[in-house]
């Protein structure tokens, strides 16, 4: 699990810099970015907070702050694998609708050609 940090509050940051000393990696490499202000993000967002929206709420220790990202980057992934799968299917379908569609334009031709022959 890589981790950027956006945090507005100095003393959250350097908290989540020593709770997360391995994890921590520049935006541009992270998997999830953990902040304590509503940011936006093509990667999923970890928000800590006093609202009930947060992912997690203060105060907390560094264990349930560790539970709730795991758990937050499981879902994520699981909803990855589960997106891409349904990509798989969906060309698969396609591919199995162009098999047939072909299949019958080349029996349709067929038939046809037969029918003009012998006349």
């Amino acid at each position: 699990m890589k981790i950027a940090l956006k945090c507005r509050s100095l003393l959250l940051e350097k908290s989540l810099r020593i709770f997360l000393k391995g994890y921590i990696v520049p935006e541009d490499q992270a998997q999830m970015i953990v902040t304590d202000d509503h940011v936006t993000s093509d990667l999923p967002i970890f928000r800590i907070g006093l609202d009930e929206e947060a992912d997690l709420v203060k105060p907390f220790s560094s264990s349930q702050l560790m539970i709730k990202l795991e758990e937050k980057f499981e879902n994520y992934q699981s909803q990855e694998a589960l997106q891409a799968l349904t990509l798989d299917e969906e060309v698969s379908l396609e591919e199995k609708i162009e098999h047939v569609t072909r299949s019958f334009v080349q029996e349709l031709t067929s038939i046809i050609r037969e029918h003009y022959e012998k006349r």
